[in-house]
Order: structure tokens, then C-alpha cells, then sequence
């Protein structure tokens, strides 16, 4: 239970912006309620979750800017062809939180946006496909991130 507190209560401090005692005393209040009883009595440790997405963030920045480079080549020259779609891709991380991280980090990605997570299918809309091939689509979007999640 200390670790969600304080990864609670530094989200706080993280979303109020703020040092002032009235907010510390109301964060670290909220922080111990949501940490009690709104969530499930399992182990948390702060030091594993860290050591285990650490390998993640370069990965996400990497395929970040990529994607962000991509777009901007996209919008600066409306004159390049532009190819939409849905695709259906495949994960292989088991937990649900691993998952929805995985999720969430397609849809952060500019171009990309998650639709559906049905089990281990991803249904995500591209911006541009610019290869039709679902395993290099499968290679460039879901695998690279994957990489980072699977400890």
C-alpha cells in the first residue's frame, strides 16, 4: 500500500503543480483513500514496475518522433498520396495493464489511432500505410513497443 500512496500522492503533486501545505495535506489525504480502498489488495512494488518498463521509454520517444517526422512530411506536402485504414494486428503480452499500455501508446503515436482491443487483436487506424505487407505493419507498430513491455 506505501508504494500506490506515494505514486498517488506524487501524481498530485504532478497534476496540481503546487508545494503549497493546503495541497500537500488534501493530495496525500486523496492519495491514501484511492490507495486503501479503491484499489485491489495486491503487492505493489514501485522499484519492479520502474526496472520493468525502463527498457520502454526510449522505445516509445524513438517511434514517437518517427511518427511525428512522418505526419509533418504528410501536412507540409498535401500533394503526397495518403492511404487510410484499419488493420488488424496481433499482440503477445499476456496482462491486461500490459496491454492497455501498448494501447495507449499506438494512440499516443501520431498517425495512429487504437480502435478495438479484443483479446490479443489490435484493430488500429493508420494514417498512412505505406505497405500493404500486414507483417511489416505488424514489425513497425506493435512489435517495436512490445519490446519495451515484455519483461
Amino acid at each position: 500500500m506505501l508504494g500506490k500512496f506515494i505514486l498517488l500522492f506524487l501524481v498530485w503533486i504532478g497534476l496540481t503543480n503546487s508545494l503549497d501545505i493546503q495541497e500537500l495535506i488534501v493530495g496525500a489525504i486523496v492519495a491514501f483513500v484511492v490507495a486503501r480502498f479503491f484499489t485491489p489488495n495486491r503487492e505493489f512494488d514501485l522499484k519492479l514496475l520502474a526496472i520493468k518498463y525502463i527498457k520502454f521509454i526510449p522505445l516509445f520517444f524513438k517511434s514517437l518522433i518517427q511518427s511525428n517526422i512522418e505526419v509533418a512530411k504528410i501536412v507540409l506536402n498535401p500533394k503526397l498520396p495518403i492511404n487510410t485504414g484499419i488493420v488488424k494486428l496481433k499482440t503477445t503480452l499476456k496482462g491486461d495493464s500490459d496491454k492497455l499500455i501498448l494501447a495507449n501508446a499506438i494512440t499516443l503515436t501520431p498517425g495512429t489511432i487504437t480502435i478495438e482491443l479484443d483479446k490479443n487483436d489490435l484493430y488500429i487506424h493508420v494514417l498512412n500505410i505505406e505497405d500493404e505487407n500486414r507483417d511489416v505493419l505488424q514489425g513497425e507498430i506493435v512489435d517495436v513497443l512490445e519490446k519495451g513491455i515484455i519483461a
